[in-house]
């Protein structure tokens, strides 16, 4: 069961057993059966603090009971921040990755190395928003922002300029210091615009589309 399902059920509980302590000083049986059944929930999520929940388990005293349901609200919440946490970090976080380097080799004027970082960048942010391996190397990314396009899947007219100033204009083979210049600054700008809008967690794509997707990358 997800944290935020079990907090719904400890909420509920809380509820009982102070309406309960209205009348009662320990709990009645049907709360204690239902505070047994939540230890045994939280156990999966909380493992580094076993010897509280086991400690806590055989409670019969309502006040001690809801002081231990408190502290173990507070240990969830701090898990899923936690989890929260740890998802923002890996999430596009190599795309990402490959833009910072792409921007290190503008600085030092190393274009072919932009573009090379750029084309990277694209291509890992593709894999992690459409759910496609890693291990799965060489995908043609202009076909997939083309389907992508076509099917109105993610940022649309971002997915254009990407594909504009990054994919299909190779700036590095233009003569003239500025005008390559300008060009991939226009580059790196479209990729950071795209990895912006890009969602926090992988598309929902219907099962059509994703097969247009999967024919798209080969």
């Amino acid at each position: 069961m997800r944290i935020n399902q079990i907090k719904i059920l400890i909420e509920e509980l809380t509820k009982r057993l102070v309406k309960e302590r209205n009348t009662y000083t320990y709990a009645r049986e049907i709360s204690k059966n239902q505070y047994k059944n939540l230890i045994g929930l939280c156990s999966k999520h909380l493992e580094e603090h076993t010897t509280f929940l086991s400690n806590s388990e055989h409670l019969t005293d309502i006040g001690e009971i809801l002081s231990a349901l408190d502290y173990i609200l507070l240990l969830l919440n701090l898990k899923e921040k936690e989890i929260s946490i740890e998802e923002k970090g890996t999430f596009l976080t190599s795309a990402k990755e490959q833009l910072t380097q792409a921007g290190i080799a503008f600085e030092h004027e190393d274009y072919p190395g932009v573009s090379n970082k750029l084309n990277t960048c694209i291509e890992l942010a593709l894999k992690d928003v459409l759910g496609i391996p890693t291990t799965i190397k060489g995908i043609k990314v202009s076909n997939v922002i083309e389907i992508m396009i076509a099917n109105k899947i993610g940022p649309i007219e971002y997915l254009k300029e990407v594909k504009k100033h990054v994919l299909m204009d190779n700036f590095v083979k233009h003569q003239g210091m500025r005008i390559i210049e300008a060009r991939a600054g226009n580059a790196i700008a479209s990729s950071e615009n795209l990895l912006k809008k890009l969602p926090k967690e992988p598309f929902k794509i219907p099962e059509e589309i994703k097969e247009k997707i999967w024919t798209g990358i080969k």
